[in-house]
C-alpha cells in the first residue's frame, strides 16, 4: 500500500513537472480571454516561433504562386507558344496557391492568425517574363531549391530537442514542435524532393536536344514540349 502511494505521489509530480515546462498549460484556468489551442513553439516570444517563420514561408508561396503564373502567361503568347511549359508552369502555380492556403489553415487550427507578410526578400518579377525554354527551368530548378532550403530551416529549428534547455526545459517550449514539423514532412518537403527530381531531370534532357551538337534547336524545343504537354 506504501508503495502505491509513492508512485501515485511521483506520478504527480511528474505530471505537474511537465506542466511546468509549458508556460501556457494553466493561462486557461486563471484568464478564460487565455483559453487557446496556442501550445508548445507557437507561443509568442520576441517573435521567435514557428508561428512567424510559417507567415513568412506561406507569404513566400504566395509570390512562387505569381512567379509561376507570370511564366505560364510567358510561354501562351502568339510569339512563344508552348502549351507545355504553360501547363507546367500553371500546376507548379496552382500547387503553391493550395499550399498557402493550407499552411493558412494549419496555423489557424494551432491558434494563429495566419495572415500574410511582407516576404524578406524583394522579388523581381520583370526577370520571370524574360526567359527561354531551358532558362525558365534552371530558373524553376533553383526556385524550388531554395523554397525547399527554407522549410528545411524552419523543420530543422522544431524537430528535435535542444540538449542546453533550460533546468525546467522551459527553452524547449519556444522551438520543439513535432506537430509542425510533422505537417512540413507530410505536406510540403516530401512534395518538393520529387519536383525538384523532375526539373532536373527536364533541364538536362532539355539540353541535350537542343545543345550545339544539335542544328535543330527549335525542333528540339517543341518536341520537348509536347513531351511536356503530355507527362505533366
Amino acid at each position: 500500500m506504501v508503495k502505491m502511494n509513492v508512485v501515485l505521489v511521483l506520478g504527480f509530480v511528474l505530471v505537474a513537472s511537465a506542466f511546468a515546462t509549458d508556460l501556457s498549460a494553466n493561462d486557461c484556468e486563471i484568464n478564460v480571454e487565455e483559453c487557446s489551442p496556442t501550445y508548445s513553439s507557437f507561443l509568442s516570444r520576441s517573435g521567435k516561433t514557428v508561428e512567424n517563420d510559417l507567415k513568412q514561408y506561406t507569404s513566400q508561396l504566395v509570390d512562387k504562386s505569381f512567379h509561376y503564373l507570370l511564366m505560364s502567361s510567358a510561354f501562351n503568347k502568339h510569339s512563344l507558344d508552348r502549351p507545355g511549359f504553360e501547363k507546367l508552369y500553371r500546376k507548379n502555380s496552382d500547387k503553391a496557391w493550395e499550399d498557402a492556403i493550407e499552411l493558412i489553415k494549419y496555423q489557424s487550427r494551432r491558434g494563429s492568425f495566419g495572415h500574410l507578410v511582407q516576404p524578406s526578400k524583394g522579388e523581381n518579377y520583370g526577370k520571370v517574363l524574360d526567359v527561354q525554354e531551358l532558362s525558365s527551368l534552371q530558373f524553376a530548378l533553383d526556385y524550388e531549391k531554395q523554397m525547399a532550403k527554407e522549410a528545411h530551416a524552419i523543420h530543422r529549428k522544431i524537430s528535435h530537442a535542444h540538449s542546453k534547455a533550460g533546468s525546467n526545459g522551459s527553452d524547449d517550449v519556444y522551438h520543439y514542435d513535432p506537430d509542425a514539423a510533422h505537417y512540413l514532412d507530410e505536406k510540403i518537403i516530401e512534395y518538393q524532393s520529387g519536383v525538384l527530381r523532375d526539373l532536373a531531370g527536364y533541364v538536362h534532357n532539355l539540353k541535350h536536344f537542343t545543345s550545339a551538337k544539335h542544328a535543330a534547336n527549335d525542333l528540339g524545343n517543341h518536341v520537348f514540349d509536347e513531351y511536356l504537354a503530355k507527362a505533366v
